[in-house]
């Protein structure tokens, strides 16, 4: 199916989508709708390990009456275990494993995320958190794993407001064609590449209109829109935002395109290299400090100098955090745009940290992390870093010029998922600052992601390899 097929309307084109309220709502909102009869459920969603949006849906009046109770809801721990199929390994019973009998967690609402979204027009949704029977968050959560470290921030009398740039590639296949294909074959929505390239543009523009059109509907407010330079890839940057709310946002939005591609019949991948001869998908994070009020920026102050030293000093160790699946590394290739190196620049896109802007509202774009990236987990590797960074008053790094894929002299990205899960493993820092059981945590989900590689799979290199000639 191509993009210009007269169907591609019909899945999206939801009866009364134009004139429904939509984007955020109040609890009282809430059950006006409900007494009103326009909406009988409500849909319970959290991200896992790998950011994906996991969900269950249960009837409105059930969560007016229970949303204030711990426990009322109820998920398995497993879900955020280590595999994102769900392999339950032994010697995992910390996380939901089968020595611990598999148990459940409290799944609490938070209500401040009440929103209806367009691509799920009759049931509202609300963003929960995994709770300890005890009434104790669930540490290694991702949004908790972020929480903690804009605390940490907020003590030192800052905080952290963000803008995610998420690159995708879309496909005139549905995903079930691309399964069936092998996801071998696939028809791009460009034929060249074509970098801010207007004509280009033209064939994807039935979904990225409905893709903007419903997020902003849903209040996740969309920044700017340009055709990429791979074969149909895309790029919507998101508004900035305080960062969790970012976080929150950035969450939404992946869910909300794959979401509309599966209505309309196409496919849409944010792995960050999809194909080894294309171009990776990035997710560009844009960081900038501000006092406790939130209303004065502080990019010509002393903590921000510390906060983007800290980073830089940070990235090494927090590599895994930004680039966490084997994918993740196919990206960080010479003269690719992804950076190679750890170092700091003024507007230096071949850097790994490019400094943007002047005065209090300079920012810090983190150009390391790729568009499989989990949001919450690299804003909190950015605010741990960030802090230890002001805890320890470091000066501002000295800013390089020039192409850092021609420098010999700075210290290097990881190149491997092994690479980077001992880099993780040895930063102390890293432990201090996130917590020793939530340090553990992602260093098992990156030692599983390894694992899961080398003993699950045969790959199509190993065919072409060996089919014949072993």
């Amino acid at each position: 199916m191509t993009l210009t097929s007269p169907s591609f309307a019909g899945p999206v084109a939801v009866p009364g989508l134009d004139g429904m309220s939509y984007g955020p709502m109040s609890l009282d909102q809430l059950r006006a709708e409900a007494s009103a009869g326009l909406v009988d459920g409500i849909m319970l969603i959290t991200p896992d390990n790998s950011g994906r949006c996991l969900a269950e849906r249960v009837p409105l009046q059930r969560f007016l009456a229970d949303y204030d109770e711990l426990g009322a809801f109820k998920v398995p721990l497993m879900l955020w275990g280590i595999d994102i199929e769900q392999v339950v390994r032994p010697g995992l019973d910390h996380i939901g494993g089968m020595g611990a009998g598999v148990p459940d967690v409290p799944l609490v609402p938070d209500m401040t995320t009440i929103r209806r979204v367009p691509w799920l027009p009759g049931t509202p949704i609300v963003i929960c958190d995994p709770y300890r029977p005890d009434g104790t968050p669930l540490a290694f959560a991702p949004r908790q794993i972020l929480k903690r470290q804009l605390a940490r921030l907020e003590a030192l009398g800052v905080t952290m407001q963000a803008a995610t740039e998420l690159e995708f590639y879309l496909f005139d296949e549905s995903y079930e064609d691309a399964w069936k294909a092998d996801h071998k074959g696939l028809t791009a929505a460009s034929r060249y590449h074509a970098a801010y390239d207007a004509v280009a543009a033209i064939k994807a523009e039935p979904f990225v209109n409905e893709v903007i059109r419903q997020m902003d509907l849903a209040g996740v407010e969309t920044e700017g829109y340009a055709h990429e330079y791979g074969f149909g890839q895309q790029e919507i940057n998101l508004r900035h935002a305080e960062a969790l709310e970012m976080a929150d946002r950035h969450f939404l939005y992946k869910f909300g395109v794959k979401s509309i591609a599966a209505r309309m019949g196409v496919s849409a991948t944010f792995m960050a290299k999809w194909a080894i001869d294309g171009d990776g998908s990035s997710c560009h994070i844009h960081t900038s400090l501000w006092d406790v009020t939130g209303t004065t920026a502080m990019g010509d102050q002393r903590a921000f100098d510390g906060y983007v030293a800290g980073v830089a000093q940070g990235m090494a160790g927090a590599t895994l955090m930004y680039a966490p699946t084997l994918n993740s590394y196919r990206r960080f290739q010479a003269h690719s745009f992804a950076p190679t190196v750890i170092a700091v620049g003024d507007d230096n896109r071949t850097c790994s940290l490019r400094l943007v802007g002047d005065g209090p509202t300079r920012r810090v774009e983190n150009r390391v992390p790729g568009a499989d990236v989990n949001p919450y987990v690299a804003l909190g590797a950015m605010a741990a870093s960030g802090a230890n960074g002001i805890e320890a008053d470091l000066a501002m790094p000295e800013p390089v010029s020039g192409n850092m894929y021609e420098r010999d002299d700075l210290p290097t990205l990881a190149t491997s998922l092994p690479e980077a899960i001992a880099q993780f493993a040895a930063s102390e820092g890293l432990r201090a600052g996130l917590g020793a059981e939530v340090h553990q945590h992602l260093l098992d989900v990156g030692r599983d992601e390894e694992l899961a590689f080398r003993t699950e799979t045969v790959t199509d290199w190993e065919k072409r390899r060996f089919f014949e000639r072993a």
